[in-house]
């Protein structure tokens, strides 16, 4: 099992409240390996919030060993809003917001767009653009991101 997959699978019984465990990495950066650990909560996700998390995790991991004694800084951190909505939680929280969509090949003559998140279920998610409401298959959506207005 890759360490990512068994670091997630040995701290997800430890969220028990609003903050949520959304992915975990195993990546390697400038200054040497990481774990990162993103976590994401419906009010928004604070310094205090990310430092609380470490501290609940932090002994399950060392007891895991994951990396077999190699070396690695652990860092929790917000999702963030670059990152790809991937739970039903997630979508019902960006309900009635605008998200940025891209398509794994073209509908209706187009691959990427933004529209008013709906709503959506097990087949389709639903949107809403000028006034026109739609929906696309999620086999056809590669992924729908929040969407950040300047």
């Amino acid at each position: 099992m890759k360490v990512a997959d068994s670091v997630f699978e040995a701290i997800s019984p430890l969220f028990k409240g609003d903050i949520r465990l959304i992915e975990v990495e195993y990546v390697k950066r400038n200054d040497g390996m990481h774990l990162v650990v993103y976590i994401d909560k419906d009010s928004g996700v604070t310094i205090d919030d990310c430092v609380a998390v470490n501290d609940l995790i932090t002994p399950t991991i060392d007891d895991l060993n994951p990396t077999g004694d190699a070396p690695y800084a652990l860092d929790v951190s917000s999702y963030g809003l670059d990152k790809p909505l991937k739970y039903d939680w997630q979508f019902k929280k960006y309900e009635n917001q605008k998200v940025e969509v891209k398509l794994y090949k073209k509908v209706d003559g187009r691959k990427e767009f933004v529209a008013t998140l709906l709503n959506r279920d097990e087949q389709k998610t639903y949107f809403n653009e000028a006034n026109e409401n739609f929906s696309i298959l999620n086999t056809e959506i590669a992924y729908i991101l929040p969407y950040i207005e300047f």
